[in-house]
């Protein structure tokens, strides 16, 4: 495996607040909300519609306390992951 490659971990459903937008806003954990700074990234996938439909949002962001989080919103169920 390359490097610049590596696996990625199992999502896991998080809480999310938006702004009007539908951008994250905040993540809600149980240590307390932390506010998004900052949106570095935004893409969406919409793949393998033949098999089973996937149609993410996805936001690379930074947290209020510096932590750098991938989150996807799944446009078909409507929950939020991490």
């Amino acid at each position: 495996m390359s490097e610049k490659l590596r696996p990625l971990g199992t999502p896991s459903p998080v809480a999310v607040r938006t702004g009007p937008d539908g951008r994250p806003a905040a993540v809600l954990r149980d240590f307390g909300d932390r506010t998004v700074v900052q949106i570095r990234e935004r893409w969406r996938i919409d793949d393998e519609w033949w098999r089973e439909p996937v149609s993410r949002l996805y936001f690379d962001v930074v947290l209020e306390n510096g932590t750098a989080l991938t989150l996807y919103r799944d446009r078909i169920d409507g929950g939020w992951y991490a």
